[in-house]
């Protein structure tokens, strides 16, 4: 499947996808030393991930800085809709960041999925197992 995007931080990307069906304030729900979304208690090191968007203090670009820090950020992510903070972040770590269309995250939902963006290129592909 493929699936056009607005690339807001350009990179390439590969990784599996994991979808959380909310949104994220990285500052208190993310451990950047462990790479840990609390609420779900699932790491995001390595992964695509797509989620609504992102609320909450402005220090949560900072925690996006310190997954790539210690090494546990995200291979890119993915969010219907994007804000300053999480845009800050991604720019500071360098990691890919994509705005995909509202309705997204409901249509692939908890399908098993890869991921795929050269750098470049306004899609992404999604390969589902």
């Amino acid at each position: 499947m493929r699936e056009r995007v607005r690339v807001l931080v350009d990179g390439d990307c590969r990784a599996p996808l994991r979808v959380y069906n909310d949104y994220i304030s990285f500052f208190g729900e993310v451990d950047p030393a462990t790479g840990t979304l609390k609420a779900v208690g699932e790491q995001i090191a390595g992964v695509a991930l797509a989620f609504r968007g992102g609320r909450g203090s402005t220090v949560g670009s900072y925690v996006i800085y310190a997954l790539k820090y210690y090494g546990r950020e995200p291979s890119c992510m993915l969010v219907e809709e994007p804000e300053p903070i999480i845009i800050t972040g991604c720019i500071m770590a360098d990691i890919p960041l994509f705005q995909v269309r509202k309705g997204f995250l409901e249509e692939v939902g908890s399908k098993r999925a890869v991921l795929v963006h050269e750098k470049g290129r306004d899609y992404v592909e999604l390969h589902f197992e």
